[in-house]
Formats: C-alpha cells, structure tokens, sequence
C-alpha cells in the first residue's frame, strides 16, 4: 500500500468516525433514564426498576434506592412506549446484613412513554 493509500485510509476513517459521532450513532438514540418510584406517595427504599421495549430497542435496568434511578445514557434506552415493571424491598437491618430482604409490595407492573431528558415517575399503589 502506498503512503498516499494509507492516508486516504486514514482521512476516510477520520471523515467516517466524525460524522458517526455527529450523527448520535454513539449512542444509537439512547437516552439516560431518571427517576423516582413511589410506594403509596412515599419513596421505594430499595428495588428495582426494569424497561422492555414494547417495539424492537434496548431493555434497561436499574435498582432504586431511597426512591430514586438514574441510568446513564450508554446504558438507557431509545425514546418510546416501554413495559415497565418495579420490584420493592424493605431495607435490611445493619445489624443484620446477611438477612434477605423481603418484599415490600406485590411486583408492580405499568406503561411509560420514554421520552429525551424528561423525568420518570412511578407511584405504586397501595392495595389496602
């Protein structure tokens, strides 16, 4: 390969590697996920919140603490309708860490409409 091939290799994988990432192909459309889950208006001491896309694109998952998520955007998913379901735990005692957690709600399940940079809320409800 000449020196001249080799550099027109290289402005190609140059030009081809910035447009990628002026495109958003880095990402593949994904947007970070954050959040607050509610059991009854109160925060969700420890769970997990999980995001299967009702289409084709990616599933999330993240576990909530004091009521809150957050997935970065590498991680997150591509805007749209997503299956949403939310598992809550009481908190294990300190004095006690090798305890399994019990559950503190029935597993909840719901639909959310992602959407970039909004902020998701879900309230559980309490069956009494």
């Amino acid at each position: 390969m000449t020196s001249n091939s080799v550099k027109a290799c290289s402005l190609l994988f140059a030009f081809l590697a910035s447009l990628c990432l002026l495109s958003g192909c880095s990402n593949d459309g994904k947007t970070k996920l954050q959040g607050e889950v509610t059991y009854g208006g109160e925060p969700v001491a420890l769970g997990t919140i999980t995001f299967t896309p009702k289409a084709e694109g990616y599933r999330a998952v993240q576990t909530i603490t004091d009521g809150k998520f957050e997935i970065p955007e590498k991680f997150g998913v591509q805007p749209g309708e997503y299956n949403v379901a939310v598992e809550g735990y009481e908190e294990v005692p300190e004095d006690d860490p090798d305890q399994v957690a019990k559950k503190a709600f029935p597993d909840y399940f719901t639909t959310i409409t992602v959407e970039p940079n909004k902020p998701i809320v879900v309230d559980v409800p309490k069956n009494e």
